[in-house]
């Protein structure tokens, strides 16, 4: 039997999908298993040990071309199985123009005509990789085995990670805290001021070197933070691809950041993190980890989901604003890896 499974478009859901590809051998027996997935989440996945072929999907693709030239890339393989993770109409129109037999997703965007099984979203909450998991149970009728996702790395990975580190005088030998100054959504960040203020605490009090881990779009954030410690941060924002980031992050001793790809990243690789939540909603999507504390505030709005802010005035934001620095310093002291 050949499966295929969809990944997620985004980095954070990919890890989270990792549990369900994780049981997807054993839970279906398939002989050949494929993913499908975005230049930005592939890299993921590529050398997980399950994993018989990553199908890259083009991002540059127009809308109307792309799922036809997506399905193109699978239809002589013959899949018998398509598992689609993402709820998007695109994902169930490529599997159904490339003639995969079995096509089981989440109902919803009007493509439960393109499923052969559409399953309705569980009415209790689940954190996403529960979800993910629920589909393989739906589709095998086999409970699965959880286990926290796990990102693996390879020896190229951790060699250009330890070039990234190099170029700044520093090597895996360093003791060093990561740290993630910027969000994508302006309704999760904290502020660079803050950031900069707890770089320096730490700097100070646990004597490590400060990794600041962005995009390249982070680089300026970056920059205002290590300017409130020049000494002791470093800015490699927009310097590493996302596995040599992940190895960065293996030998880390600490993660704090928002509830963002690089904390999920931060967790599947073993590093303890300090997660900042305030609009994200940590019952669903907190990175998953033993080695995790949550900062967040009890206010009425809390884990909105929204990614600007509604409200005004002396509310605005409040659930960033109201996380001290203070506070994120203790829990980073309390879970830092000597």
């Amino acid at each position: 039997m050949k499966l295929i499974i969809r990944a997620p478009n985004w980095v954070g859901d990919a890890v989270m999908a990792m549990p369900a590809v994780d049981n997807a051998r054993e839970m279906t027996g398939a002989d050949h298993i494929a993913v499908m997935a975005r230049a930005a989440t592939a890299p993921l996945l590529a050398n997980h040990p399950d994993i018989d072929r990553v199908v890259l999907i083009d991002d540059k693709k127009s809308r109307i071309r792309g799922p036809q030239q997506a399905a193109n890339l699978i239809r002589e393989d013959r899949y018998d199985v398509g598992v689609l993770l993402p709820p998007s109409f695109s994902s169930a129109l490529i599997f159904k123009l490339a003639g995969i037999k079995g096509r089981i997703g989440f109902a919803g965007e009007g493509r439960s005509f393109l499923l052969t099984r559409a399953v309705k979203i569980p009415d209790e909450p689940k954190h996403r990789a529960r979800q993910y998991l629920h589909l393989m149970e739906q589709l095998t009728g086999r409970k699965p085995v959880f286990r926290n996702p796990q990102v693996y790395l390879s020896h190229e990975d951790i060699q250009r990670g330890e070039d990234a580190l190099k170029k700044q005088g520093m090597n895996y030998d360093d003791t060093y805290i990561a740290i993630s100054p910027q969000a994508v959504a302006e309704s999760r960040r904290w502020g660079t001021e803050r950031y900069g203020d707890l770089a320096k605490r730490l700097a100070d009090v646990v004597g490590c070197k400060v990794m600041l881990l962005g995009a390249g779009a982070d680089a300026e954030a970056g920059e205002a933070v290590r300017n409130h410690t020049p000494s002791a941060a470093v800015n490699i924002c927009g310097e590493t691809d996302l596995m040599a980031a992940a190895a960065i992050l293996s030998f880390a001793r600490l993660f704090v950041g928002n509830d963002s790809g690089l904390a999920h990243l931060a967790a599947a690789v073993g590093c303890p993190v300090v997660v900042l939540s305030g609009p994200d909603d940590p019952s669903e999507t907190s990175p998953l980890t033993d080695k995790k504390k949550v900062i967040i505030k009890d206010i009425d709005c809390i884990s909105c989901v929204k990614n600007v802010c509604p409200k005004s005035g002396d509310n605005f934001m409040r659930c960033m604003k109201l996380i001290r620095v203070d506070e994120v310093a203790d829990a980073a002291k309390s879970l830092y890896k000597a």
